[in-house]
């Protein structure tokens, strides 16, 4: 199983973190691979946050790859990549 963690920054968070976790999870049960996902945004402000987290579930390394090309989630990250402005992941098996 892996786990895909991304910690997002954006320039108008309270606008935009919304409509980010709306798109996000419109992915469940329209990409195939996402076994679970989870969003949340960060409510501590401090000097080392990040706006918002997303933590998804895939089986294999084959199946984020899936993902990571589907080209719902690329219609996604196209929207997110407007809004943000940082991002950090990580990705592990466990």
């Amino acid at each position: 199983m892996i786990k895909h963690i991304i910690l997002f920054q954006f320039r108008d968070p309270e606008d935009c973190i919304p409509t980010v976790m709306e798109k996000l999870h419109s992915m469940e049960g329209v990409i195939p691979e996402i076994r679970s996902m989870e969003t949340g945004k960060d409510f501590l402000h401090s000097g080392r946050s990040y706006d918002m987290a997303l933590i998804a579930t895939f089986d294999d390394r084959d199946a984020l790859e899936r993902y990571d090309r589907h080209p719902y989630h690329q219609e996604v990250r196209k929207y997110i990549h407007a809004h943000r402005t940082a991002s950090v992941s990580c990705d592990f098996e466990f």
